[in-house]
C-alpha cells in the first residue's frame, strides 16, 4: 500500500515538473519566435551632412533586408527634393541617396521620425553634422523612434557611444547569445568554462579588430551562415551522450575557432558604423568592452537560471539539458538554411 502511495506521489511530481518545463519552453518559443521573423536582420544606418541649406541624406539598409518592410525617415515637410534618390550596393548593403533642401531654422529644433521600426528591430544608427551641431552613433529604437536637431554645439563623446553600441549589439543578437548558451550547457566544471569563455572573447576580438582595421573581408552571408552552423555544432554535442568528443574534452579550443566566426559578424556591425579617424584605437576598444560586458551580463542571468533549475528540478538536469539544446539546434539550423539561401541568391 505504501508503495503504491509512493509511486502515485511520485508520478505526480513528475508530471508538475514536466508541465512546468513544458510552460517555460512555451514561454520562451513566444518570446523569440518574433526574432526569427524579425523584419531587421541588422543595424541600419542613417548619415545627415548639412551644408548651409542643402542636406545630404545617406541611408544604408542590410542587404538581407532588401525584401522586408521599408525603414523610412520623415523629415519636415518644407523640406523639399533636389536630387532624387539613388540606389546602389556596397558590400553588405544596400545604400539609398538623396538631398533635401531645409533653411537651417527650419531643421534646428525640428524632429526627425524613424517609421516602421518594430519593437524586435536592433534599430537606426544615426550621425549628423552641421557647421556647428554633431551628432555620433546616436541608436534610434522603436522605444523612441526620433531624434532632434538641436542649435548648438554639443561635446562629441565617441568612446562612450561606441561602449553602448558594444554592449547593444551583443543583447540583440538572437544568434551569439545562443552560442553563449549552448557552451553553458557543454561545460559544467567552472575553471573549464571560464578557459571557454575566456578563448570564445580572445577570439571574436581578434577578428574583429583585423576586420574592423580592413585586413580581413569575408562575405557577410558565409558569415552568418557558418555562425548558425556554429550553433548546430555545438547544440549537437550537447546531445551526443559520447563524454569523450573533441567539443566535450577541449570546449576552450572549439570556442576559440568557432568565436572567429562571431568577431566578423560583430566586426560587420562596426565597419559600416566606421572609427573616427582620431581616435581609431578607443571607439574599437570601447565597442570591444561594451560587447564583453553585455556577454558577460547575459551569462551571468543564464547561470542565475541555471541554479534555479538545479535546485527545483535536480533530477530533470539532463532532461532540461536536453530540451533546450533541440530548441536551441533547430533555431539555429533554420538560421542556417535561411541565410544559405540568402547567399546563394545575392
Amino acid at each position: 500500500m505504501n508503495k503504491k502511495i509512493c509511486r502515485t506521489n511520485w508520478l505526480i511530481q513528475r508530471f508538475l515538473v514536466i508541465n512546468k518545463m513544458r510552460i517555460f519552453y512555451i514561454f520562451l518559443f513566444l518570446t523569440f519566435q518574433t526574432s526569427l521573423y524579425s523584419h531587421q536582420s541588422a543595424l541600419s544606418y542613417l548619415k545627415i551632412v548639412q551644408k548651409e541649406n542643402d542636406i545630404d541624406i545617406t541611408l544604408k539598409k542590410p542587404l538581407a533586408d532588401i525584401n522586408s518592410d521599408d525603414i523610412k525617415v520623415k523629415f519636415p515637410k518644407s523640406c523639399k527634393n533636389i536630387i532624387n534618390e539613388s540606389i546602389e550596393q556596397d558590400r553588405n548593403f544596400i545604400i539609398f541617396k538623396k538631398t533635401l533642401s531645409c533653411s537651417k531654422n527650419e531643421l534646428y529644433g525640428s524632429t526627425i521620425w524613424i517609421e516602421n521600426l518594430l519593437k524586435s528591430d536592433k534599430g537606426v544608427v544615426f550621425d549628423y553634422k552641421s557647421d556647428n551641431y554633431k551628432i555620433s552613433n546616436y541608436l534610434i529604437k522603436a522605444s523612441k523612434p526620433y531624434v532632434v536637431i538641436k542649435n548648438s554645439a554639443i561635446p562629441h563623446r565617441s568612446s562612450i557611444s561606441y561602449l553602448k553600441l558594444g554592449i547593444w549589439h551583443i543583447l540583440s543578437g538572437i544568434d551569439h547569445l545562443l552560442f553563449v548558451l549552448a557552451l553553458l550547457l557543454l561545460v559544467s566544471n567552472p575553471s573549464t568554462l571560464i578557459f571557454t569563455i575566456s578563448a570564445f572573447t580572445l577570439s571574436h576580438s581578434l577578428t574583429l579588430a583585423l576586420s574592423t582595421l580592413g585586413f580581413i573581408d569575408i562575405s557577410l552571408f558565409f558569415t552568418e551562415a557558418m555562425i548558425a552552423l556554429s550553433i548546430v555544432f555545438i547544440a549537437a554535442e550537447n546531445l551526443n551522450e559520447d563524454k569523450k568528443t573533441i567539443a566535450k574534452r577541449y570546449p576552450y579550443l572549439i570556442a576559440f575557432i568557432f568565436g572567429l566566426l562571431h568577431g566578423l559578424g560583430f566586426a560587420n556591425a562596426l565597419f559600416e558604423i566606421g572609427l573616427p579617424k582620431e581616435s581609431i584605437a578607443a571607439s574599437l576598444l570601447f565597442f570591444n568592452i561594451g560587447v564583453e560586458t553585455g556577454q558577460l551580463v547575459f551569462i551571468f542571468f543564464i547561470l542565475m537560471i541555471i541554479k534555479i533549475f538545479n535546485k527545483l528540478t535536480a533530477k530533470y538536469n539532463k532532461t532540461f539539458s536536453a530540451i533546450t539544446s533541440y530548441a536551441i539546434g533547430i533555431t539555429a539550423a533554420f538560421w542556417f538554411i535561411q541565410r544559405s539561401v540568402a547567399a546563394f541568391s545575392n
